[in-house]
Formats: C-alpha cells, sequence, structure tokens
C-alpha cells in the first residue's frame, strides 16, 4: 500500500474547517496533518510537517495569496490548492502566480475535494470550471497596449 497524502487545511472559518478536515479523513488515503486559520499559522504548519498537499482560503487572515506565495517558496514540494469563494478571474491568476496548483470554488463536495487533492498530488492542475473558460478566454483574447492606441500622427 502506498503512503497516504500528507495535507494541512487553513481557513479562518472554524466550521467550514472543521467540515473539511472531517470529510477528508474518512478517506483512506489522506491524512490530515495540521489545521490553521491564518496565514501565519499555515505556513508554520507547512515548514514544520511539510505536507504534501496544502489547502488555502484565499481571503483568511494574512493572505492566502501571501501564504501561497511564503509556502511553495519555504517548501517546494508542497502542492498548493487554493479553496475559496471567490470567481474573480483576477484572483484566480493571482493564485495560480503565487504557486497554487489547484483552485476550487467551496461548493465543491467533499468526495470532488478529495480527488482534487489527489489529482494535484499526483502532479495535475485543477481549475474550477466554472473559471476555466473565463482563463481560456482570456488567454485567447490579443493583448493590446497603450501604443496599439496610438494614430500615425
Amino acid at each position: 500500500m502506498t503512503e497516504p497524502i500528507r495535507i494541512a487545511v487553513a481557513d479562518d472559518h472554524p466550521m467550514f474547517r472543521a467540515g473539511v478536515v472531517m470529510s477528508l479523513r474518512e478517506e483512506a488515503d489522506i491524512d490530515v496533518v495540521g489545521e490553521a486559520a491564518d496565514a501565519g499559522s499555515a505556513l508554520a504548519i507547512a515548514r514544520s510537517e511539510l505536507p504534501d498537499v496544502m489547502v488555502l482560503d484565499i481571503a483568511m487572515p494574512g493572505s492566502g495569496l501571501d501564504a501561497a506565495r511564503a509556502i511553495a517558496a519555504a517548501c517546494p514540494a508542497t502542492r498548493i490548492v487554493m479553496l475559496t469563494v471567490s470567481e474573480d478571474e483576477d484572483d484566480l491568476l493571482a493564485a495560480m502566480k503565487a504557486g497554487a496548483s489547484g483552485y476550487v470554488l467551496k461548493g465543491a463536495g467533499a468526495s470532488e475535494l478529495a480527488g482534487i487533492i489527489r489529482s494535484v498530488h499526483a502532479g495535475e492542475v485543477y481549475v474550477a470550471p466554472a473559471l476555466a473558460w473565463g482563463m481560456l478566454r482570456e488567454m485567447r483574447t490579443p493583448r493590446t497596449t497603450p501604443y496599439d492606441e496610438l494614430t500615425e500622427r
């Protein structure tokens, strides 16, 4: 049997965090090794436990994006999954630039989240389908610069 996927969960809402942790603990191949309520605690857990996957909320005290950047720098083997209510494309792009390998909306079910954690742990990238099209559309739109709007004169 393979080693379980070691994860840590950081979210500032205790009830939500407890629900995520409880549902993930029911998975035989996932071991929850830490919980945090803010970015600083998330980084401390990442450094001490070196989880395989760190699940972070974007909008937690200290900024989930800042935590993602710090964890990506300090623990490069730890994969990061953002679990958020934000459907903002700028947040999605900022999370990916900060080092996230997954961007999951909080409306996801427990088994869906466990599956996403497994795929991210295996090296895949996940973006919530509701946001993927917007990101692809943005990438296909030709970029303009301020110089493009200048006339010949």
